[in-house]
Formats: structure tokens, C-alpha cells, sequence
């Protein structure tokens, strides 16, 4: 009997094994830029087992810079990448075969300044912290300064620093006044005595803000895999924003960022209830509303295109009705 029982446990203890390294799993590396509250569904699903009930061996990589997560999209070194949705749309005008295939959040940065900083207007003749001067959250912040009395040419930019730690650091060390960060890192610059001198969405609550992409003839050679990653990330998205996960959330979300108890509270409160989108719903309304922003902008080489050239929501319409198995 006792050899019997044995035998038992460790047949379930290697059925719990299995279940978190599944024999045959398939295997997709996503990257982003860095850890923030944007990979909350990331963390969620590899916690949670949503992305192995997939069949899928997600690998996360942090790549630390905008640009070169896009040429390794585009090479292959990366099956899917998480970055702003206009990342993807520059390099669909450069030639590139990517598109947008879900939404994470809506943009929810702060804009983070040195203490002397008190309104918009203050940034006169200061220096602004940036990853490239071409990316579209700072190039939201760039038109609501405008329309709030901060023209274009009254401050100046440090570009080219890589992700937000990097911007972070040369606001903290005075190399520049002022970036923009979003949750925990923003929250953490605000308790070591940087104010927050407002938030993208007060100004453009509507618009697409993180965003997944990938290369069209991956997605097309890879659709099952692509719609197994759509059903695990939203499902995950579905679990973190039931209130009754909330604590359980912030513990995953505290350990994963190494964050205290209260921050991981704040972020919630500011990225889970206001900016991440339920089950990361593309907007194809949206993609068009950064598309008009390129245009003001002067980034489109011709007339805006419709969004269907930077984006597809089919993939993400397939996940729901449970296709791709």
C-alpha cells in the first residue's frame, strides 16, 4: 500500500510538472521595452497558466529600446512584439510587413518633472527627456503642450535614450527637467519628490496606447499559435480586471517588479481601472486616430491610407469565437 501511494504522488507531482512545461508546447518570444504596468497581463498569464492551457512556452525578453525591438520584429529575432501602436505604422511606411493585431491600454503616462516644474508653461527653455523624438506618446505630449501655451520650439529635447529608466535617470541626475514614465516607474519618481505635471489620457482619452504587432507572413504561416496567444492574453486581461482578483494581482504584480504593497496598489488603481483595455479589443477607430497624428505630424510620406494597411482585427475576432484550435 505504501509503495502504492508513492507511486501516486509522483505521478502527480509529474502531471503538475507537465502542466506548467508542457511536452510539446509550442514555443513564441515576445518582447517589450521594459517592465512596466503595460506586461501586468503578461505576468498575469505566465502566474495563472493561461498561456499554457494554449499549448504555448511564452518567452518574454526586455529589450530596452523602442527601435531595435522593431528591426528584431522585423528579422525574426522576436515572434511578437508589445510598443506603441505608431512604432508599428513607422515601419509599415518604411517598407516593413507588420501590423497591429490588439490593443493593451490606452495611454496612461505621467509626465514626470523636476520639483521647480509647476505648469506647462514652466518647461519654457528646459530640456525633455525622450526615447526618440518621433514616438507618439511624446509626440501627443508635444500637441497638448501646444495647445495649452508651450510651443514647439520653446524647450529642448534630449533624445535617444532608450526606455524609461534611462529618461528617468537624466531627469533625477538634471540632464534634463522633465520625460514622461508610466506606472510603477512614474509612481516611484513622484515618492522620491518628482510631481506629476499631468497625464496623456486627460488629453487624449480615446487613443490606442501599447499595442501587439507582428509580422504579417508570421501571423499568416502561424495562425493557430497567434490566435492561442489572443485567447491566453485575454483571458488573463479578463482575470486581472475582476475586482475579486484585485489582491492576488497586486501580490503577482509586487513580486514580479520587486514594488511594496502600496505602489503596486496605486498602479493598479491608475493602469487595471483606467487605462488597460478588456481583452486587449483592437480599435480600428483608434489606428485611425494615430493615423491623423502621423499626418500633423509629417510622418506619412504620402495621403493617410485606412487603418487596414497598419492593422488587422481578425486574428483578435477568431480568438473570440474560439477558432484556431
Amino acid at each position: 500500500m505504501k509503495h502504492i501511494v508513492i507511486s501516486f504522488s509522483l505521478i502527480v507531482g509529474l502531471v503538475l510538472l507537465w502542466g506548467f512545461h508542457p511536452a510539446g508546447a509550442q514555443a513564441l518570444k515576445v518582447a517589450v521595452i521594459s517592465q512596466s504596468a503595460n506586461n501586468w497581463p503578461l505576468f498575469v498569464a505566465e502566474e495563472k497558466g493561461f498561456f499554457q492551457r494554449e499549448g504555448l512556452q511564452v518567452e518574454v525578453v526586455v529589450s530596452g529600446d523602442s527601435g531595435r525591438q522593431i528591426d528584431g520584429l522585423v528579422n525574426g529575432t522576436y515572434d511578437i512584439t508589445h510598443q506603441a501602436s505608431d512604432h508599428f505604422m513607422r515601419a509599415v511606411e518604411d517598407g516593413k510587413e507588420l501590423f497591429v493585431f490588439m490593443t493593451i491600454s490606452r495611454p496612461i503616462f505621467d509626465f514626470i518633472v523636476a520639483p521647480e516644474i509647476r505648469v506647462i508653461k514652466d518647461l519654457v527653455g528646459k530640456t525633455i527627456a525622450l526615447d526618440r523624438p518621433t514616438t507618439g506618446y511624446w509626440l501627443l505630449f508635444q500637441k497638448a503642450f501646444a495647445r495649452n501655451g508651450l510651443p514647439r520650439d520653446a524647450y529642448k529635447i534630449l533624445p535617444n535614450l532608450g526606455g524609461a529608466e534611462a529618461r528617468y535617470r537624466a531627469v533625477k541626475d538634471g540632464r534634463a527637467q522633465g520625460t514622461f514614465l508610466n506606472p510603477p516607474l512614474s509612481l516611484d519618481a513622484i515618492a522620491q519628490g518628482l510631481p506629476r505635471l499631468t497625464n496623456l489620457s486627460e488629453h487624449f482619452p480615446d487613443l490606442p496606447g501599447s499595442s501587439g504587432g507582428a509580422r504579417r507572413s508570421w501571423a499568416k504561416q502561424n495562425e493557430a499559435t497567434l490566435i492561442r496567444y489572443l485567447r491566453g492574453y485575454g483571458a488573463a486581461v479578463n482575470w486581472l480586471l475582476d475586482g475579486e482578483n484585485r489582491d492576488e494581482a497586486q501580490k503577482i504584480f509586487s513580486k514580479k517588479l520587486k514594488l511594496d504593497e502600496k505602489d503596486a496598489q496605486s498602479t493598479y488603481a491608475t493602469f487595471v481601472r483606467v487605462g488597460l483595455v478588456p481583452g486587449g479589443k483592437l480599435s480600428m477607430a483608434g489606428i485611425g486616430q494615430v493615423l491623423e497624428l502621423m499626418a500633423e505630424s509629417g510622418q506619412l510620406k504620402s495621403a493617410p491610407a485606412g487603418p487596414e494597411k497598419y492593422a488587422d482585427p481578425s486574428y483578435q475576432e477568431k480568438a473570440a469565437q474560439g477558432m484556431g484550435k
